[in-house]
């Protein structure tokens, strides 16, 4: 069977229900940061801090099937530069030397890096650097969530129950540079064996399905205070400390 370019527009939707609670449309994929909010602004789950939990969550999906976490360098950037590095379970990760310049996923063939239809959409993250993290949610005994949507329960992290299958993965940015962050992304992929299709290149390697961006997930490291401010700040407070002392002078003398 030949195997053209193939894209999801919309993830599969499957139906769950927590006790207690009323039934939600839950993604077949989706993240979430322990602890997190949800930023309606953005529409995307937000960490409250440099160290960090994320968790990848899959209803209905296979445990042998390979699925792809994209870790984004924000705000994009198109050249490499002195961005830091973050840890991922522990293992560190120089950015940009560490990463890969051009839109989700990686391809196979490196010319074919950039951005073709059957990439993630570039939704304000994409081109900028990323790499991916490859996974598969092989331990149901141990990994299930009870099934929940994060876009409404944003840091909830997995609940009692099954249902979800979820990895987690252990972030920490703080070695990223100051006003810097990482954007989340969760996909399988499926490559391109053309045949005789026309428009096509064996070997493309395309999104299958994905998490909606609604169930996206993001960390920015804190921007340090503009030198300008603070110099003015200290130079304001050593003024107000000289007067007070020129006053108590002229009030002893």
């Amino acid at each position: 069977m030949n195997i053209t370019k193939k894209f999801a527009l919309a993830p599969i939707v499957v139906a769950g229900m927590l006790a207690g609670a009323p039934a939600h449309a839950v993604p077949m994929l989706q993240l979430d940061i322990a602890g997190g909010t949800y930023d309606a602004v953005t529409q995307t789950i937000m960490a409250s801090g440099n160290s960090f939990s994320l968790y990848a969550y899959g209803t209905g999906v296979s445990t042998t099937a390979k699925f792809f976490l994209s870790m984004a360098l924000l705000p994009a950037v198109s050249s490499p530069g002195n961005f830091g590095s973050f840890t991922i379970n522990g293992t560190p990760v120089s950015v940009t030397s560490g990463m890969t310049y051009g839109t989700a996923p990686i391809e196979a063939l490196s010319s074919l890096q950039g951005f073709d239809p059957g990439d993630l959409p570039t939704h304000d993250i994409f081109p900028t650097y990323f790499a991916e993290k490859q996974f598969t949610f092989s331990t149901p005994s141990t990994n299930q969530s009870g099934v929940y949507n994060t876009q409404d329960h944003a840091g909830w992290g997995p609940q009692a129950g099954a249902g979800m299958y979820y990895e987690r993965f252990d972030f920490n940015l703080a070695g990223l540079a100051a006003g810097y962050g990482l954007h989340f992304d969760l996909y399988n992929e499926i490559i391109s064996v053309c045949g005789k299709a026309k428009n096509c290149t064996n070997g493309d390697v395309d999104v299958n399905s994905f998490a909606p961006f609604s169930h996206d997930a993001q960390g920015m490291v804190a921007s340090v205070p503009e030198p300008e401010p603070c110099a003015m700040l200290l130079a304001s407070l050593g003024l107000m400390g000289f007067a007070a002392r020129r006053r108590r002078q002229r009030e002893v003398n």
